[in-house]
């Protein structure tokens, strides 16, 4: 009886935790959905200076964030490259894998087929 009585207060406990993340979440929301159009807009502007050519040679757009199912990121997703935020590459040109889509298209098929 006392181990059904701690699963019970565990089951109970974590439901809880889960609501009150949810709350969470929901009250952040709107804050956070205004700093991803915020960075999406950052990401437009670059990109826009690289295509009329008022940005420094090889320099390379960060990708926008997906505003929709944005909570339900992959670690696959491409939010994860750190495509365009180097700033610290060796003369001036980035590496492959951060400036040339073939290279990691490569890079996540050798990944899917490990």
């Amino acid at each position: 009886m006392v181990l059904w009585g701690r699963l019970s207060l565990t089951i109970c406990t974590e439901n809880q935790r889960n609501e009150h993340i949810g709350e969470a979440i929901k009250h952040r929301e709107p804050n956070i959905g205004r700093l991803v159009k915020a960075y999406n807009k950052l990401c437009a502007d670059i990109s826009a200076l690289i295509r009329t050519k008022k940005a420094p040679r090889g320099i390379v757009a960060p990708l926008p964030i997906p505003e929709k199912g944005l909570y339900q990121l992959d670690v696959d997703d491409a939010i994860w490259q750190d495509v365009g935020l180097d700033d610290n590459a060796p003369g001036g040109s980035p590496p492959l894998w951060l400036a040339d889509e073939k290279v990691r298209l490569g890079i996540r098929a050798m990944l899917q087929k490990d």
